[in-house]
């Protein structure tokens, strides 16, 4: 993005920030997480805002989880870092800056916002090229129409068999007929050949 842009993206991003209690800022890179971090510390001041990604140690992630959830921070800019399973507490406004490349992703990003019984939760997403926004409003509309992203079931993955043969013969003597019935009833191997 342009100077210009980012100046736009900025001044948009403190809007939303400052309208709601708790923001969580979603991006793809560490790199653009420290970058995004800088210049809305440069905004809102430095009280306000910290980042949180997997270069940065557990002891200043956890803080940074922490003052999110004590409601000392109005914004947090993250990668996949704060994806799942953190209690960060209250959040009103998870923001994606960039395309997240897929629809479960955002689901998920966005997800984390308005987590309470009967909160409906609230994201924006920011293009930053036009390819992202094409991407963005293909996105947007495959959520609307219901379509999710389709998760290819590979037939017969010999590798996940042979695992899984290693598995069963680990705990206990199995005869090979006894082994090929128990797979074969599993969806992926119901047409396995001996």
């Amino acid at each position: 993005c342009s100077h210009e842009l980012w100046a736009e993206v900025n001044a948009r991003l403190v809007e939303l920030i400052n309208s709601h209690r708790s923001t969580l800022i979603f991006v793809n890179t560490r790199r653009m997480a420290e970058r995004v971090t800088f210049q809305l510390t440069e905004l809102l001041g430095e009280e306000a805002v910290s980042s949180h990604h997997g270069s940065l140690s557990a002891p200043i992630r956890l803080k940074t989880e922490q003052r999110l959830k004590s409601g000392e921070l109005k914004a947090v800019v993250a990668t996949a870092s704060l994806e799942l399973g953190i209690d960060v507490g209250y959040l009103d406004l998870v923001i994606q800056l960039g395309s997240p490349r897929s629809i479960a992703t955002f689901l998920q990003r966005i997800g984390r916002s308005g987590h309470a019984l009967g909160l409906v939760p609230k994201g924006r997403i920011f293009a930053l090229t036009r390819d992202e926004l094409l991407e963005s409003m293909g996105l947007i509309r495959a959520i609307r129409a219901g379509r999710l992203d389709v998760t290819p079931i590979p037939n017969a993955p010999l590798d996940i068999l042979a695992q899984q043969i290693v598995a069963e013969v680990a705990t206990g003597e199995r005869s090979t007929d006894d082994l090929y019935d128990m797979f074969r009833r599993a969806e992926p191997y119901r047409l396995l050949r001996r």
